[in-house]
């Protein structure tokens, strides 16, 4: 089969007219017309995620981060986008359209927490869903870290919460949205010190569980998705290497 048919597929449930102006989904480095057998999910390209797809004979890596966010004006050898350009390998990336699509990053978020009445809001990254009980900020951050693993830095955390917004990845400034929206928290990947204090100001308890623990999630099941559309026709292996933030 053609790499051309992972991206039609790919395309019909998280179209990538739908990515923001500034990302840069769909193919990366290769050719959509290369013949793919296996393919490598994984959250990011890395040196260590193309050595494996070699290790896996894979034809095609597909991430969710994409290879290329800023224009190169040179490939340095030893760099990850000279091993990527020289690997003979095809690259795909799906993120801020699979962000938005239905089934996909956030879900797989609200689904791993837990959370009951997901819904959107009038903001396509962010979504509310409540708690199947009042908790204090604190007990969720300690529910989320034990459903996500890695660590949760949070703020006001005797904040009293049944309704939470949420948006996996770097989402600390939409802690105005949240309020808005009717929620007592914003459980985010990451957020800067300043989204902490704008939190507060807002009346809303922020927890950055991790970029990489917000969003890594979504690979299994992108990964599945591809089973069950290619079947036998497909091999699919996921890089599930440790995250590359660690707390001490």
């Amino acid at each position: 089969m053609k790499v051309k048919e992972i991206y039609d597929y790919l395309d019909s449930f998280a179209p990538f007219s739908s990515q923001e102006e500034w990302d840069h989904c769909g193919l990366s480095v290769g050719s959509l017309d290369a013949d793919v057998r296996t393919v490598v999910v994984a959250l990011d390209v890395t040196k260590t995620v193309i050595d494996f797809a070699k290790e896996k004979n894979a034809q095609l890596v597909l991430t969710h981060h994409p290879l290329l966010f800023h224009a190169a004006s040179q490939i340095e050898t030893g760099t990850v986008l000279y091993d990527a350009v020289s690997s003979g390998l095809t690259f795909l990336a799906s993120h801020t359209c699979l962000d938005k699509a239905p089934g996909g990053v956030n879900d797989c978020l609200a689904a791993a927490v837990g959370f009951a009445n997901v819904r959107p809001t009038d903001d396509p990254f962010l979504m509310l869903g409540d708690l199947p009980r009042e908790m204090r900020a604190a007990e969720l951050a300690a529910h989320v870290k034990e459903r996500l693993g890695g660590s949760v830095r949070l703020s006001d955390p005797n904040r009293l919460v049944t309704t939470v917004a949420f948006c996996s990845g770097g989402g600390g400034e939409y802690s105005p949205a949240a309020a808005a929206n009717g929620a007592q928290a914003l459980l985010t990947g990451e957020a800067a010190h300043h989204d902490f204090l704008a939190a507060t100001e807002c009346g809303v308890a922020l927890l950055a569980a991790g970029h990489y623990e917000t969003e890594a999630l979504v690979c299994p099941v992108l990964a599945d998705k591809l089973r069950e559309r290619f079947g036998f026709a497909l091999n699919v292996f996921v890089y599930d290497g440790a995250a590359p933030v660690i707390t001490l």
